[in-house]
């Protein structure tokens, strides 16, 4: 994608269900993170406990937020993502 000039990025976030704020946080100041502060057992996610969903990361990429409405740009960047789709099996 960036060899035809558009912009492209790895999504470089992990799951939501590593994210500290999900699983630390004591939100409500129980003394214990709040995702199990009325639960009998330990229902936080660690690595490795969602597969598919840790795999996204290879897998998902950013594309350009266009704040304004400028049609040629976002025809040019369109036109590069089109060329790189349908030629995706070269580049295997």
């Amino acid at each position: 994608m960036r060899a035809e000039g558009g912009v492209c990025a790895v999504r470089n976030r992990a799951g939501l269900h590593e994210h500290p704020i999900f699983n630390n946080a004591d939100i409500y100041g129980h003394g214990k993170p709040t995702r199990i502060a009325n639960s009998d057992r330990d229902l936080r996610q660690p690595h490795g406990s969602l597969p598919v969903t840790e795999a996204e990361i290879e897998r998902v990429y950013s594309i350009p937020w266009f704040k304004h409405y400028r049609p040629e740009i976002i025809g040019q960047h369109a036109a590069a993502y089109r060329k790189v789709a349908e030629n995706a099996e070269q580049l295997l």
